[in-house]
Formats: structure tokens, C-alpha cells, sequence
């Protein structure tokens, strides 16, 4: 049985923020950076696109990224296939794809299965933060909560940024403290690289 624990941090989205504007009609969503954070950040740290197995630790090459979906019936997880090699605009799609499906019933089994790792944005319902719990088989889960903007002293000088908070259950059987904060870090490093691409 999973032994659960958590780490939380508040990540600075406002070089994300940022290209999002620059892009103008043709951004992506915040949603579309995320993902592709969290999937550019798993190789570096096969134990959080891993589960276990009777007792052995099973790490996966491919991350297929599992995609919370709020649908009609309540929230279902769809499931990006090697997300880590995809595109913004790849990714984008293919979350449009899955997000239109899922909300018209017209999901096929290989949508939902395979997961490795699962991102669930609540802060479209003004959710800061939470305990998600992770989808068996995979070992963690990551919640993203909303954006807000916060005052922060940088070189004397009181500036906007734009934060949310990002909490991410793991099994703590084979997942560390340490390994998950590391992951954190990383998650924060991709999103500033995407939004720098």
C-alpha cells in the first residue's frame, strides 16, 4: 500500500506570463508550458516516472503524461504519449485533442491507459493548492494551482510577479523528500526555458 507524502513550492510563472502576451492569438495555454515542464523535467529523474511493482522499482523511458480533464461527469485522466518529445504546438494539439473527446464521450481505451506521471490544473477553479492522490500504478502527481500576483522585492524595487503553487504527491516507499524537491527545482528551470524558447 502507497505511503504518501508531499512537497509544495510556489513557482514564478511570469516569464511564461510573459510570452503568453508576446504571442498574442497564437499562445498556447499556461496549461500547454506546464505540461511541457513537467515532461521535459521527468527523464532527469526516473523515480518520479516510475511505480512499483511487488517491490521492485519499475522506471518508464517513455513519459506518457497523464492529463486531468474535467468532463461532465467528473474529472477524468487522458494520457499524452511521449510528451517529453513533442513540440509546444504537439503538445497543444494533441491536449485540444484529448480535452474535446473527453468532453464528448468519444475517448478509446489507449487514451486513458499507459500514464506514467499526471498533471492536474485546478486553478481554473481558484484551488491554491491540495493533496491529490496519485492514479495507480504511477508514483506521484502533480497539482497546480492558480495564478495570482504577488508583490516581490527585487533589486529594492516592490514588482508584480505572477505565481501558483505547485504540489506534488508522490510514494514516499520509493520517493524521497529530496527527489521530489529536486524535481520541483527542474520543473521551475523548464518553465523558464519554454517560455524562452
Amino acid at each position: 500500500r502507497a505511503a504518501l507524502s508531499q512537497v509544495t513550492r510556489e513557482m514564478d510563472l511570469s516569464a511564461v506570463q510573459a510570452a503568453r502576451s508576446a504571442a498574442g492569438e497564437q499562445r498556447h495555454s499556461l496549461n500547454t508550458y506546464i505540461m511541457a515542464a513537467v515532461a521535459r523535467a521527468l527523464p532527469n529523474h526516473p523515480l518520479l516516472n516510475a511505480e512499483l511493482v511487488e517491490n521492485a522499482v519499475v522506471t518508464f523511458a517513455a513519459v506518457n503524461l497523464g492529463m486531468a480533464v474535467a468532463a461532465a461527469d467528473g474529472l477524468i485522466v487522458t494520457v499524452i504519449r511521449d510528451a517529453d518529445k513533442k513540440s509546444l504546438d504537439e503538445l497543444a494539439a494533441a491536449a485540444n485533442d484529448l480535452a474535446t473527446r473527453a468532453r464528448t464521450g468519444k475517448l478509446k481505451l489507449p487514451d486513458i491507459e499507459g500514464g506514467t506521471f499526471t498533471v492536474s490544473n485546478l486553478g481554473m477553479f481558484g484551488i491554491d493548492g491540495g493533496f491529490p492522490l496519485p492514479r495507480p500504478p504511477e508514483g506521484a502527481i502533480l497539482l497546480v494551482g492558480r495564478v495570482r500576483s504577488q508583490p516581490v522585492l527585487v533589486d529594492g524595487q516592490l514588482v508584480a510577479r505572477a505565481v501558483a503553487w505547485f504540489s506534488l504527491t508522490f510514494d514516499h516507499r520509493f520517493i524521497d523528500g529530496a527527489a521530489a524537491a529536486a524535481f520541483l527545482q527542474e520543473v521551475q528551470e523548464k518553465l523558464m526555458e519554454t517560455a524562452d524558447a
